[in-house]
This record gives structure tokens, C-alpha cells and sequence, in this order.
């Protein structure tokens, strides 16, 4: 008896008697597999899932063929019908199903969790979905299986653990539960240095995908293994003999870093938290518990107002460690005390010296200074071991921190350093320090706001056990939200109001109140102005808003500066204002009254939209709309909604976009566009209905049509974009008023035109938009027109015309004044244009020139590279036969589709791409290239792509019919067939009669 193999936990195979059978087409495939997984199906079911797009009769038709095929090829009756309607795999066959083995014995060897690998059909949208279903139904049947194997063998078999561990997390890298099934089976094997390890490839996933930390219990167990690594090396236990309410494990794990340090290991940390999270707190007391006789400690805080003073922490350290050494007499050899008093001139017995020169980073005795710095370090630790304390170092030099991390780098057994900061770090910080961290020259630890337990703990300590019921515990938990330096500021006033007297407040916050009542009139008003900006104000806003002069608002931040309410900080030349606190800034927004809030945020978006220089960038944009949503102006959002996203439309959904460099860099679409015009539509329309008068609703209907018509036809949705264009286009009187919103509309028509070769349409719109830009003495629009009609004139064939056009428009591009270098792109576009007209003539060398003068000026990084440049560059190399240099034209082309939004050309560049890694003997790469063609030339339904697509599918299954037989639907005959249909009646479409086989170097 025969035996048919169904290998469906791999990439799927059949095999009959363990010699592979390759059906003729793929739905037959299909139609197996789904027998082998469900093992009985009705034939209507057949049929609607392989045939779902044809009519029932059809389908059937289809079906009764594939069973034929199918019998045929095995030359057996594989398949079998119980009863009419049914289908099933003959039970008098042998079967081996790789998938009925794993599901009845559940042997992980046999695969790694996908199903069908790789197999899918093209046009059955129903056995596509069955499939996926099937596919996710199996992978979390997998992944629960393995999960249960690995809770029976953790702690037993720590190889098998290892094993499913792999296997797991290649489907689920993201699943905590195994990390921490993985990392107790460490931990009970004794391997804690293997479950720390875990730990850092979980921690160090999560921040690269979510931007997160692992999961509490993760972290907990993740201290326990440092733990136990660390006292697995020594029987004592060491216990801080200072308690910090709520930081038992934070001290435990400064005390294991310190026994560690004392040993002989090099260890840095950073302690990282929130602004009043408790870090100088915890490390004080830390130092309290250690005592100073068997170590230096030599400490330094780091200031916002000395940050520009170059050195100035490590200036404090050098003259503690100075007096330290003279206490000691310690010798120091003289050319250490020489260099170092250079740069700190203090130290040792030296008179002072110059002022340390602005320029001293490229000094080379800053170079000889800093050694001597360090080995005056490892001098004094070989008889003393040294902490370092640097607190707040977001606030250090960059030289000191250049400094610290040498320092660190060193990795002397005889310092430890101990640095606070704040979670969120200036870049050149974040950069340093995570380059410490990733590279394991250091260690951090976070500080977390104090939970519920400890805050009550915390109480309890200062006030008494009884002071306080759980009510008001609870509120001033939630009120701080474990923050210690608004609990420190809640306790500090219970403590002075004696909760003894029973005068207990009602509302936590009124303490915060409490520090505001000091406040005079002038300053409250200054500090609320402040709370309307989330992050900061700048003073000019202030200015703006708050009636008095510069002298006065100085000297009224000074006195919120006192009072430790704000933070001033200069950046980009401005002067910035923000509060210390969010909390507070909070508190303060949520106290102004509703009118005066509305008035703060309405001014604050005033001042935006006439104060000027201001970039309109998408931060621009997003500050006006913020301002005017808490102004409570729907219109005014409305309409900076609608600016925006047309702002944004102009520079992704043009094919050659006016640049205005640092405008258009940053601004970003809203995510799910289509639905956010659907938003912003209706609530035109609302207003429009419930406030006819509060703006321009003729302009903004326009605007708004025309960035929908913009998108979709760029998109290939043409019906959705021809209809939002000719909405605009209703609105004569208002585009008459407004001639280059005009033209703009009618520009889209004339792209839809290129698009789909539709060389009417583009001559009416151009023709059209060239007189009403002639009319109103619109250079720059009547230079883009000249162009387009150089491409129309092109287009028809009439080659001496359009190159004519196309000299007229470089002239009027070139001798352009106003912003003339926001139109580089048009420009490019000319020439590239020219090297179309000399190509489509196969003038090739002539061609090349054109198009390199369109790179050429695109060439200044400042500039975006067009990827239809290359790829036409591309197209006339190969047919000079120049196939390595095309290859590389073709396929940076590939890059820069990839990164954008344009889709003309796409397809064309694509098949290309296919054809060329199919030429290298890259097949699956070809195939994908293949299939992405097809999906954009049919989106745009150019001709030109349509029927080079063809010619590559005809040339492809002409030289690898095994290769993409099973891919690609028509057969060569149909395939050159379709490509005359399509490029027959194009002009200059050479490349209808491509070579069947590609030569040259």
C-alpha cells in the first residue's frame, strides 16, 4: 500500500512513497493541505475557499478540474467522497502527517512553530484568511505546549529548559513568563549568572521594541540572582545598618555593590529617577550606613547655573582629594602636581594659573592633564580605596562627563563611582551613559516612586503608627503619587500643624496651596501664565502675554526661581521657563479658573500665529492646534488641522515638491489618514451647520478637498481623488481670488493624466493652468507648467517640442530670484524630463548626460534624492548593455521607493529589480520584487508599468519557467501579449521588445 507524506510543519511538501510530487498548480497544493490539517470538507467549502471571487458554477467547475488534476499526478484516488457532498483523503492509503504526529505526541523536534511555511495563494482572499486562522490557532497551541513542557522540567532538566527556552522565544520573543521560567530554573541549578543574562537580553528587547522596562516580578527575581552571584562567593550576609523606609532592596543593592567594590571589583552606578524620586536621599544614607573610615568619599553636586563652567564638579573633587592627600602626606610625584594645576588651579602647593582656555578640549596638555589626573587616582587608591559621588550630573560639562567616563573605563579595582541623574537625560548624557551601561563598565539603578505600603510605612515613621487613618493615608499617596518630595512637603506641614490637634487636612492638595499663598499678585499671575505651556515657556511668550517689561517678569521668575517653582534654562537662544514639578505645573493649570484658562491657552496661540521667524513645522502646528483645543476654538483647530495636513500633503504627495528645507523635514502625518480626513470632513460640516460664520468654509472646503485629492490620486485611489478635486474645484469665486490654489487643483488632474497616460486630460489642466498663471504674473507656476507640458509634448511623441519646453522651463527655473532653491526638484525634474526624451529615442549616451545633471543637482545633502532619476539612469544603462552599473541604479532606486511615499515608477523600477536578482540566480528575492511590482503598477494603472511588468514576467518564465511557473498566472504567450496591449501605441516604448536575455559587464 502506498504512503503519502504531508510535510506541513515546514515549508510543505507531498511526497508519495518519500519521493516528492509537484502538483501543476497551486490550488491543488492547497486543497491537500487543507484536507491533511481538517481531514474532511464539504465541496462547497472546497470551492469557496480556493475559488471565492468567481460564481458558484464556476467555482464548482474548478474544483471538479483540481480533483481530476490531482488524481491524475498520483495516478492513485487520493481523494475520496464518503457521501456526494464530502471530500476526504482515502482511508485505505498510508498516511505520515507531520502535523498529526506533533499534535498527538508533541515532538518539538519536528518543527518551530509555523505552519505551511511560506505557502500562499494569490486571488483566494478566503484560503488566505482559513490559513492565517489555522496559523495562529497552531503557533499558540505550540507556544502553550512548550510552556507546559518547560514548567515540568524546569528544575530538573536545566538542557531541555535551555532547549524550549530557544524554541519559545524565536516565535514569542516578548513573553516574560518564560523568561522567568528560564531564569528560576537558573536559579535553582545555582547558574545565576545564566539567569542574569536572561534578564539583560529580556530588558534589553523590551527597551529596544516598547521602550520599557521587564515586568516587576522580572526585576525582583533579577536582584535576587544578583544576590545570590554576588554571595555565593562569601557565606556573610551584609546588612545595612542604616534603614531607609521603602528603599530596603535599593540599599541592599548599593550594600552587595559596595561589598563587591571592597573585593576588588570595578563598579560604577548610576541611581536614576524622577525629579524628587529620593536619589541624593538614598545615596546619603547609603554613605551613612558605611561609614568613611575604610574608604575616601569625595563628593560633588552638579549645578544648572555652573553648567557652562568648564570642569567645575570635578574641580570640587580635586580639592577635596588636595586636602585629603595633605592630611595624609601622601607624595605625589611634582609633574602630576605640574599638569593637574593647569587645569585646577588649587591643587598642590602651585600658585594659580591662567584661566583653563575655552578651546582646552583640543588642547593637547588637557590631553596630558586628564592622565595625570587619572593616575593620581590609581596612586591615592592603592592605599585607600575612593568613592565618587557625583550628583545630578544632567547638569555636568561635558568635559567633566568626558572625564567621569574615562574614568569609569579605567575599571580600577580601588573606585567606585556613584553618580545620581534624572531618568530622562540631554542626548550627549543618554549617549555616554547608555554607552556605559551596553558596554557593562557600569550598572543602574532606578528609583521608583514609593509604593502605597511604603508611603504608609513612611507615616507611620514620621508622624506615628496612629496619626493618620487609611483615608488620608490614601490620598496623600495618590496626591504625591509616591513621589518623596511631595510626601516630604505633605509631612513637613502635618508635622508643623501637629496632627495631634487633631486638624488633619481635608484635601492633601491644599497643600500644595499652602506653597503658593506666599506668592504676591504679580507672581501667581507670572506662575499660572507658566502652567499653560506643558513643557516650557519661552520669554518672549511671557512678554507677550504678561503686561509688564523685561526687568520686571526677570526679577518675578527670580522669586518663583527661590521658591524652587521653576527651572530657567536657555536653549536655542531663547530664554525658557518651566515649572520643577510636573505635579505642581498640574496643580496650578487645574486652579485657573475656566475663562482664564481659556484666555492663558487663546494668547499663547495668538502669539504663535503672528510672532515672526517661527518655522510652521509640525511642532509649529501642533502647539497652535494644543493652545486652541484649551481655548475651547474648535474652528481655529479645525483650521490649523486642515493647514497642517495640507502643509504635510505638499511635501510627501508631489512627485517633485517645492522644498523649504527645515520646514518640511519634521512634519508627520496623522496615523490612518483616510479616517482622518473622514474626521476632519464631518466636522467641517458640523460647523459649517452650527456656526456658519466663524470661518472661511469656502477655503477650507477647498483646502481640505484638495489635500484628499492629493493623497488618493497619488495613492492610485483615483475615484475617491478625481471627486475631492472637483468638490474643490466648485468653489470658483473663492479660486478665482486665489489663482496658485487654482492651478494646484488643477495640477492634480494633470498628475491623475501622467498616471494612467491620459495626454487629453493633461493638455486641457496645463494649457488652462499655464493662463491663469500668465494672467496673474505667476512665475514659478507658469515655469512648473512649461515643464509638465514638456513631459505631455513628450509623451505624444513630439520630441523637438517638448525638449524646447522643457530649455524654456530650466530658463525660468534658473533665472528665478524669490526662493528659487525651494524648487530644485523642478528643476532636476527638467533635465530628467530631457534625458526621457533622448532615451525614449534611444539616444542613450545623450540621455545619460541628462540625467546625471539631475543627480548632480539634487547632490547637496540638503536635497532629497528622487529615485525615477535612477531608475531612469538605470533603464539606459542596461540597454547599453552596462548591466552591473544599471544593477546598482536600479536597485538604490529600490531604497529610496522604499522610503517614500511615490509610487510612479515604483512598479517599473521593481520589475526591473526582479528581473535582475533573477539574472544573479536570486530567485526568492526576485519573486518578492516581482509580487510588489504587480501590486503598484496595477495601484497606479500606468500602461508603461502594466506592460514592462509583462515583459518581465514573459522574460522570466521564458528563462526560469521552474522558478516562476507557480507565481505567475498567464503564460509567456499571454504575458507578451498583454505587454502589446499595454506599450503597443506608447511612444518611444523600446522596451516593449526587451532581450529575453540580459548582457553586458
Amino acid at each position: 500500500m502506498p504512503t503519502v507524506s504531508f510535510q506541513l510543519l515546514q515549508t510543505p511538501r507531498i511526497l508519495l512513497d518519500g519521493q516528492q510530487i509537484l502538483l501543476p498548480f497551486k490550488k491543488a497544493e492547497a486543497l491537500l493541505y487543507c484536507l491533511a490539517i481538517k481531514k474532511t470538507i464539504s465541496r462547497e467549502q472546497a470551492a469557496n475557499l480556493l475559488w471565492d471571487a468567481d460564481d458558484s458554477q464556476v467555482a464548482k467547475k474548478n474544483l471538479r478540474h483540481t480533483l481530476y488534476t490531482i488524481k491524475k499526478t498520483f495516478d492513485l484516488e487520493l481523494i475520496v467522497s464518503p457521501k456526494k457532498y464530502l471530500l476526504t483523503l482515502n482511508p485505505e492509503l498510508t498516511y505520515d502527517i507531520d502535523y498529526d504526529r506533533f499534535m498527538q505526541n508533541h515532538d518539538f523536534s519536528l518543527c518551530d512553530g509555523e505552519l505551511m511555511q511560506g505557502f500562499g495563494l494569490k486571488n483566494a482572499d478566503a484560503f488566505e484568511n482559513w490559513l492565517d486562522m489555522e496559523r495562529t490557532e497552531f503557533r499558540e497551541y505550540y507556544l502553550h505546549q512548550l510552556y507546559d513542557r518547560m514548567i515540568q522540567t524546569s528544575g530538573k532538566d536545566v538542557s531541555e529548559t535551555e532547549s524550549l527556552f530557544a524554541k519559545y522565544v524565536k516565535n514569542d520573543p516578548l513573553d516574560e513568563r518564560v523568561y522567568q521560567l528560564m531564569m528560576e530554573c537558573y536559579q535553582k541549578n545555582g547558574l545565576y549568572y545564566k539567569g542574569i543574562k536572561v534578564y539583560q537580553n529580556i530588558s534589553k528587547l523590551l527597551n529596544s521594541e516598547l521602550r520599557i522596562a521587564p515586568c516587576a516580578e522580572l526585576a525582583q527575581l533579577h536582584r535576587e540572582l544578583l544576590s545570590a552571584w554576588i554571595e555565593s562567593s562569601t557565606e556573610e550576609e551584609e546588612q545595612p545598618t542604616v534603614h531607609v523606609i521603602g528603599r530596603r532592596e535599593e540599599m541592599q543593592y548599593l550594600m552587595k555593590s559596595y561589598r563587591s567594590f571592597l573585593l576588588g571589583t570595578p563598579t560604577a552606578i548610576f541611581v536614576l529617577g524622577d525629579n524628587g524620586v529620593g536619589k541624593t536621599y538614598l545615596v546619603n544614607h547609603f554613605f551613612d550606613s558605611i561609614g568613611e573610615d575604610s574608604c575616601i568619599v569625595l563628593k560633588t553636586i552638579c549645578f544648572q547655573e555652573e553648567r557652562e563652567f568648564i570642569l567645575q564638579p570635578w574641580n570640587t573633587i580635586i580639592l577635596q582629594l588636595d586636602q585629603y592627600i595633605r592630611d595624609h602626606n601622601i607624595t605625589v610625584p611634582a609633574n602630576y602636581i605640574d599638569h593637574i594645576s593647569t587645569l585646577f588651579p588649587l591643587f598642590g602647593d602651585r600658585a594659580p594659573t591662567a584661566q583653563v582656555p575655552e578651546d582646552v578640549m583640543i588642547s593637547y596638555n588637557y590631553r596630558t592633564t586628564r592622565n595625570s589626573v587619572l593616575k593620581l587616582f590609581s596612586l591615592v587608591g592603592e592605599e585607600t580605596p575612593i568613592i565618587l559621588f557625583f550628583d545630578n550630573i544632567q547638569f555636568m560639562d561635558n568635559l567633566s562627563l568626558e572625564l567621569l567616563s574615562l574614568i569609569i573605563r579605567e575599571r580600577s579595582p580601588n573606585i567606585m563611582c556613584i553618580s545620581t541623574c534624572l531618568d530622562v537625560q540631554p542626548p550627549k548624557l543618554h549617549k555616554q551613559l547608555n554607552a556605559l551601561l551596553r558596554e557593562k563598565f557600569a550598572g543602574q539603578l532606578l528609583l521608583k516612586p514609593f509604593t502605597e505600603q511604603a508611603v504608609t510605612d513612611i507615616i507611620a515613621d514620621r508622624l506615628g503608627p496612629d496619626a493618620l487613618n487609611e483615608q488620608i493615608i490614601r490620598h496623600i499617596y495618590q496626591d504625591s503619587e509616591g513621589n518623596g518630595f511631595f510626601l516630604d512637603v505633605l509631612l513637613s506641614y502635618l508635622t508643623n500643624d501637629s496632627p495631634a490637634s487633631g486638624r488633619l487636612p481635608s484635601n492633601p492638595q491644599d497643600i500644595l496651596l499652602a506653597r503658593l499663598e506666599g506668592l504676591s499678585t504679580e507672581s501667581r499671575q507670572l506662575l499660572d501664565t507658566i502652567s499653560v505651556c506643558p513643557e516650557s515657556i519661552t520669554l518672549d511668550i511671557v512678554e507677550y502675554i504678561f503686561n509688564r517689561d523685561t526687568l520686571e517678569i526677570i526679577e518675578l521668575t527670580d522669586d518663583l526661581k527661590q521658591r524652587s517653582l521653576i527651572l530657567e534654562k536657555a536653549s536655542d537662544g531663547q530664554i525658557r521657563f518651566q515649572f520643577r514639578h510636573a505635579k505642581m505645573q498640574d496643580f496650578v493649570h487645574s486652579q485657573l479658573s475656566p475663562s482664564k484658562r481659556r484666555l492663558l491657552h487663546a494668547r499663547v496661540a495668538n502669539y504663535y500665529e503672528q510672532a515672526p521667524g517661527l518655522i510652521h513645522n509640525n511642532s509649529w502646528y501642533q502647539r497652535v492646534i494644543y493652545h486652541y483645543e484649551q481655548a475651547g476654538n474648535s474652528a481655529k483647530v479645525l483650521q490649523y488641522k486642515i493647514l497642517s495636513l495640507a502643509d504635510y500633503s505638499r511635501f510627501n504627495y508631489e512627485l517633485y515638491p517645492v522644498l523649504q528645507l527645515q520646514k518640511d523635514s519634521t512634519l508627520k502625518a496623522p496615523k490612518q489618514l483616510t479616517k482622518y480626513f473622514d474626521e476632519l470632513t464631518a466636522e467641517l460640516i458640523r460647523l459649517y451647520n452650527y456656526q456658519p460664520n466663524v470661518l472661511d468654509f469656502e477655503e477650507m472646503e477647498t483646502w481640505l478637498y484638495l489635500v484628499i485629492g492629493k493623497y488618493c490620486i497619488s495613492q492610485g485611489q483615483y475615484k475617491k481623488g478625481l471627486d475631492a478635486i472637483h468638490r474643490s474645484l466648485i468653489h470658483t469665486k473663492y479660486l478665482e481670488a486665489h489663482p496658485q490654489t487654482y492651478i494646484s487643483c488643477l495640477r492634480q488632474l494633470t498628475f491623475y493624466g501622467i498616471q494612467i497616460w491620459d495626454t487629453g486630460l493633461m493638455c486641457e489642466n496645463i494649457e488652462k493652468s499655464m493662463q491663469i498663471a500668465k494672467e496673474n504674473r505667476l512665475g514659478i507656476d507658469y515655469a512648473t507648467e512649461c515643464r509638465l507640458y514638456g513631459l505631455y509634448l513628450s509623451m505624444c511623441g513630439r520630441y523637438e517640442e517638448s525638449r524646447e519646453q522643457l530649455n524654456q522651463a530650466i530658463s525660468r527655473f534658473e533665472s528665478t530670484s524669490l526662493d528659487g532653491q525651494n524648487y530644485v526638484l523642478n528643476l532636476a525634474a527638467c533635465y530628467n524630463y530631457l534625458g526621457e526624451v533622448e532615451r525614449k529615442q534611444q539616444n542613450f549616451d545623450s540621455s545619460l548626460e541628462y540625467y546625471g545633471h539631475a543627480l548632480e543637482i539634487c547632490g547637496d545633502r540638503k536635497y532629497p534624492q528622487h529615485p525615477t532619476f535612477y531608475s531612469n539612469q538605470a533603464r539606459a544603462l542596461l540597454a547599453m548593455g552596462r548591466k552591473k552599473q544599471a544593477e546598482d541604479r536600479f536597485f538604490t532606486a529600490n531604497k529610496l521607493y522604499d522610503a517614500s511615499n511615490i509610487l510612479v515608477g515604483r512598479g517599473i523600477n521593481k520589475s526591473y529589480c526582479a528581473l535582475l536578482y533573477a539574472a544573479d540566480g536570486n530567485f526568492n528575492d526576485s519573486r518578492r520584487l516581482l509580487a510588489e511590482a504587480e501590486k503598484h503598477a496595477q495601484m497606479i494603472a500606468s500602461p508603461m508599468s502594466l506592460g514592462i511588468l509583462e515583459r518581465v514576467k514573459a522574460i522570466l518564465l521564458k528563462n526560469h519557467p521552474e522558478e516562476f511557473e507557480k507565481v505567475v498566472a498567464e503564460n509567456f504567450e499571454d504575458c507578451c501579449a498583454n505587454a502589446e496591449k499595454y506599450m503597443g501605441r506608447l511612444p518611444g516604448a523600446y522596451e516593449l521588445y526587451l532581450p529575453l536575455e540580459l548582457s553586458g559587464p
